[in-house]
């Protein structure tokens, strides 16, 4: 029984998933954005938790998904990002070493974005604004804006746990409202 009484299966943790992606894009402190992009990583590496648990994964078979989901830059990514403010520092599970992430850097920043508004008789208005921004390096080189970054991870686990014969709805932009 999960203690957490709203993730009680992968696809509630999908759709909290989906949930952080969406306060760390529409935060606009840096430092809430931050916070809620950590959390989405974190969020994001308990899939596979979440996931080997559902499905009855026995122990000795795990690292078969694991070397899996580690084909997937952005999945390394999050692991490693959740891992590192959770323990501080990456570590070899063999060794207990201090390990180099293999995701090249994270970086805080602003970027141009367009706020479009209705006006009251119905015509557009668009405004330019700058916003806190994160950008993740993968260790592929790649580097994605926090939208492309969260989408990929979210693509990714929707399509797995739709492989597996999890259904996982998505989340209505009606419950991002108070998010």
């Amino acid at each position: 029984m999960s203690l957490a009484h709203t993730l009680g299966t992968p696809s509630a943790l999908y759709r909290k998933l989906e949930r952080e992606a969406y306060r760390a894009f529409h935060s606009h402190s840096p430092v809430h954005k931050a916070d809620h992009f950590f959390n989405f990583c974190v969020t994001a590496h308990s899939m596979r938790d979440f996931c080997l648990e559902h499905l009855g994964v026995s122990p000795k078979d795990k690292q078969h998904y694991h070397d899996l989901w580690n084909q997937q830059p952005f999945l390394v990514a999050t692991k490693e990002i959740a891992n590192s403010s959770k323990h501080f520092v990456l570590r070899s599970r063999k060794s207990g070493a201090v390990t180099k992430p293999s995701t090249k850097e994270v970086r805080s920043g602003t970027a141009k974005y367009l706020s479009v508004y209705r006006r009251s008789d119905g015509k557009l208005h668009v405004v330019p604004v700058k916003r806190a921004e994160v950008r993740v390096e993968l260790s592929d080189g790649k580097l994605l804006p926090l939208h492309e970054f969260t989408s990929e991870v979210i693509k990714y686990w929707r399509a797995y746990l739709s492989s597996v014969g999890i259904k996982a709805r998505r989340v209505s932009l009606r419950n991002h409202s108070d998010a």
